[in-house]
């Protein structure tokens, strides 16, 4: 519906190619790039055990190697996005990946947002205490911004592969749950026309777990990239 078969898609975060290989497989032109050696190195493992050409490459989505307008579409999905430190770091990384796509390219990707209903009381209530009465108090608090949290990836996955790629290493990771307005403010600041949103829920009722927002940015038509 959004990305046309045979396009060039940019799967940024690919990870090991949880997404990547089901592009690649559906005749699309997908590259696949991530900030963490490791897990290219199993997606290329992986790729070639199945005998997949799939290009995957390390790299850093505030700072893309690829020219203007070089993908018809883009991804970054399983809350790719909100595990890029910083406000301005993922700003970034939406004005980088706005760079790269065509004109009338699609760019689709998935966020937590702050859902009350969703995520424990306690929960935003620690949030709350750590950032407004310890953080002002002098405290050595990790977050630099509400809604950042941090947790061990290795304790928290299911996902096999990301098991066996990082095995036997601490993997501390970051994620910030910021609020929808925010994040299509940042959307529609980047330069994007904003689509569509839908809840993950609305698309897998039955997962009480696929709480994450999906957002649908489509590149305008008349907007030129400047190098």
């Amino acid at each position: 519906m959004y990305f046309q078969p045979g396009s060039r898609v940019l799967d940024v975060g690919c990870g090991t190619g949880r997404t990547t290989i089901p592009l690649y497989q559906q005749g699309y032109d997908v590259v696949g790039v991530d900030i963490t050696p490791a897990m290219i190195d199993t997606a290329r493992s992986i790729a070639s055990q199945q005998g997949l050409a799939i290009n995957y490459e390390v790299g850093d989505a505030t700072h893309l190697r690829y020219h203007n307008e070089s993908f018809d579409n883009a991804l970054f999905s399983f809350n790719g996005w909100a595990q890029i430190p910083g406000r301005v770091n993922r700003a970034a990384a939406l004005s980088e990946i706005h760079r790269v796509l065509r004109p009338g390219g699609h760019y689709i990707f998935t966020t937590h947002t702050r859902n009350f209903k969703l995520t424990p009381a306690p929960f935003w209530i620690k949030q709350w205490m750590k950032y407004y009465v310890l953080k002002p108090l002098g405290w050595p608090i990790q977050e630099e911004e509400f809604g950042d949290r941090f947790f061990d990836r290795l304790t928290e996955t299911d996902d096999p592969m990301i098991k066996t790629a990082w095995a036997g290493t601490q993997q501390h990771q970051y994620v910030h749950i910021s609020t929808d307005r925010i994040v299509q403010t940042m959307v529609r600041n980047a330069g994007f026309q904003l689509i569509k949103t839908a809840r993950g829920t609305a698309i897998a009722p039955t997962d009480p777990a696929s709480s994450p927002m999906f957002y649908i940015c489509k590149k305008r038509v008349n907007c030129a990239a400047v190098e």
